[in-house]
């Protein structure tokens, strides 16, 4: 198992440079923005904007932090997102854009590469213990409170990355959120 710090890492331009994001984990290990196989980020939009676009890559969004946003994707209906929504999942490929409800927003993005992979972000909120099934790769992000997990303890945006376990136990002493994303290789 590996744990990965919010309070380590540090925000960066966006691609199009219209927002910023802060990178959680990704893999191949040192793969850039062209070459990974998955990326786990946090972004931070403090005005509309499009989205950086990301050719054959799926993605998934979820409203962490703020009012919320619509989000409008070419060929689709536009969605409106905010913390209580499913994540929701689109082609980055497509142009995007972000309309912002009532000011900035945070959002935890994961992508996959649709030649290597693919994945499914789910949001689950609990206290005292929760089992979770391991296929692969597990990501377990922290949202709001703290959990412990394998003899470790993350708080707020912490990430544990887990695989080839067949199953992990999550343990909180009061109502925590946690996002937990599986990244299935094909």
């Amino acid at each position: 198992m590996q744990i990965f710090r919010y309070a380590d890492r540090s925000p960066m331009p966006w691609k199009n440079g219209q927002g910023t994001t802060t990178e959680i984990a990704a893999a191949p290990a040192g793969a850039g923005l062209e070459d990974f196989d998955w990326r786990l980020s946090i972004a931070r939009m403090e005005a509309d904007a499009p989205f950086s676009a990301f050719p054959g890559i799926l993605r998934t969004l979820s409203v962490i932090e703020g009012s919320g946003l619509t989000l409008a994707v070419e060929g689709e209906r536009p969605v409106t997102l905010d913390q209580d929504s499913a994540p929701h999942r689109f082609a980055a490929d497509r142009p995007a854009e972000g309309r912002l409800l009532d000011g900035p927003v945070s959002n935890l993005n994961i992508m996959t590469r649709r030649t290597s992979c693919t994945h499914m972000m789910r949001r689950v909120r609990f206290q005292g213990e929760l089992q979770v099934s391991v296929t692969g790769t597990l990501l377990v992000l922290c949202h709001t409170g703290g959990i412990g997990i394998g003899g470790a303890s993350l708080g707020p945006l912490d990430c544990a990355l887990i695989e080839d376990t067949e199953k992990a136990a999550l343990h909180c002493s009061a109502a925590s959120t946690v996002f937990l994303i599986d990244i299935f290789r094909d």
